[in-house]
């Protein structure tokens, strides 16, 4: 080989190395710029699979579920009561503040709210969990996970909820098992 062949392949080695550097580079900058846009987008859907809503449009989202995400900060479980008539209503609420002492004595943080019926969401959010009989109580993880207990509420169907969709929760898993 003379010394102009060797200079030749010196510099398209060095040229192959460059391109490996920068392909590499570009590599690392793609997925990572991919994995916290699915991050973003996983986060911003979250709501809406706690309430058991898969929507692919966030914009035709309930209010109500977007308020989920700020009880999920400080809580494991939320538990979502829908109103029907006041004795029966009331007996439901008693019901639930009693289920959600047993859960707190397990160190779970839970915590209850109760949609209006006068809401403009109320009509269609029953329609979409199909509940007709009312009183109904639905258990939420912050997984999306849900357990509707519709018709006779009682203590016990409650924590049968909680204890269902705590045992559905994988180990491990960011904001779904109980501390």
């Amino acid at each position: 080989m003379t010394n102009k062949n060797i200079e030749w392949w010196k510099i398209a080695l060095c040229v192959l190395g460059v391109l490996m550097i920068a392909g590499a580079v570009t590599y690392a900058l793609v997925t990572r710029t991919s994995a916290a846009t699915a991050s973003q987008a996983a986060n911003l859907s979250k709501t809406a699979r706690a309430a058991g809503f898969v929507t692919s449009d966030l914009d035709g989202e309930l209010n109500w579920v977007k308020s989920l995400n700020t009880k999920f900060e400080s809580n494991d479980f939320v538990i979502v009561i829908f109103p029907g008539n006041d004795d029966l209503t009331a007996r439901a609420d008693q019901l639930v503040k009693i289920a959600c002492e047993k859960i707190r004595q397990d160190g779970t943080n839970i915590e209850a709210m109760t949609l209006s019926s006068t809401d403009s969401e109320f009509q269609t959010t029953l329609d979409r969990l199909a509940i007709q009989k009312l009183p109904a109580v639905r258990m939420i993880a912050p997984t999306g996970q849900g357990d509707t207990i519709k018709g006779d509420i009682t203590e016990t169907k409650i924590l049968q909820a909680y204890l269902s969709l705590q045992k559905a929760c994988a180990p491990g898993a960011s904001g779904c098992c109980p501390k």
